[in-house]
């Protein structure tokens, strides 16, 4: 462990933000609704990228389109815990992967658990896909998700086989910690187990997340909430990364076996003593060496 990512350890332990997930969920949708309102859609310009504003369902999706033509596309999912806006600073990585990967983004800005149950999320992550299908074939398409926004990425699969919605399938997805609850005893045993590693997450909020997404409502199905329960009939390629000290390492196992139970081809990149999706905050030499590999990864998979 390099000595600027000990520093860092110390200084995220001391500032205590593992400690709002002790807060109950309406306290959490009060403070995320707070925060929200001070995050706007930033105004990006760039040589290489165009970036423009479109509209799903009423919300905003941001597109950054190489200025040479490109038929590849991914589908750019931030996360937030379901509740968090994508940040500017989000943004601006999202634009460093579109130019390392070569790859047009789509950014959907999806419906959130302070306003919304889980399932409106869902649709609208659905029917972003639907209108990059109008633009490029499935094969050109892939999707990445971080942390909640994983469990959009890869609950995509299980939304379209639940909804039996016939869309062409992406070519591959890639999932840096995805979201979910526990379901039984062996999970919630691993969480407790990683809480005392994780710097950023505990296994409280993980608790309390699953009332935050359902806000209220009996229409969320289970599998959205519990995503290692859903089904990945003719899901393609999947990539995990996980930070070993993370409370959501507790699901790998599951997500594990699902994969084998549907056929899936996977695999599992788990970096050593890292923090929760890593790969997105390569203020470390690890953390960087976690952008550098899931760029590798991403362009080998789509052959660029």
């Amino acid at each position: 462990m390099s000595l600027k990512y000990k520093i860092l350890k110390c200084a995220v332990k001391a500032s205590r933000l593992k400690n709002r997930g002790k807060m109950s969920a309406d306290e959490i949708i009060e403070f995320k609704k707070k925060q929200n309102a001070k995050i706007g859609i930033p105004e990006i310009k760039d040589k290489e990228i165009t970036v423009s504003k479109d509209s799903v369902m009423g919300f905003p999706v941001l597109k950054m389109t190489h200025k040479e033509f490109t038929e590849k596309a991914n589908l750019f999912i931030i996360g937030g815990g379901m509740v968090g806006k994508p940040h500017p600073s989000m943004i601006k990585k999202a634009l460093h992967f579109s130019k390392e990967t070569g790859l047009d983004l789509y950014i959907p800005y999806y419906p959130l658990c302070t306003d919304y149950p889980l399932n409106k999320a869902y649709e609208m992550i659905c029917e972003t896909y639907r209108k990059m299908l109008e633009d490029h074939s499935p094969e050109n398409i892939s999707v990445i998700g971080f942390s909640s926004g994983g469990n959009l990425a890869l609950g995509l699969i299980a939304y379209m086989n639940a909804e039996c919605i016939t869309l062409p399938r992406p070519r591959y997805i890639m999932v840096l910690s995805p979201g979910c609850c526990a379901v039984n005893d062996k999970e919630r045993e691993r969480l407790k187990e990683l809480d005392k590693k994780d710097i950023i997450i505990s296994a409280d909020y993980v608790k309390t997340a699953e009332e935050i997404m359902r806000h209220s409502s009996e229409s969320v199905p289970d599998y959205m909430i519990y995503l290692q329960l859903g089904d990945f009939t003719c899901c393609p390629e999947v990539t995990f990364v996980y930070g070993s000290d993370e409370v959501l390492y507790a699901f790998a196992p599951s997500f594990e076996e699902a994969m084998k139970k549907y056929g899936v081809k996977y695999e599992m990149i788990v970096g050593k003593g890292m923090f929760h999706c890593y790969p997105a905050f390569p203020v470390v030499k690890e953390a960087r060496q976690g952008w550098d590999e899931m760029i590798s990864i991403m362009k080998r998979k789509m052959q660029i």
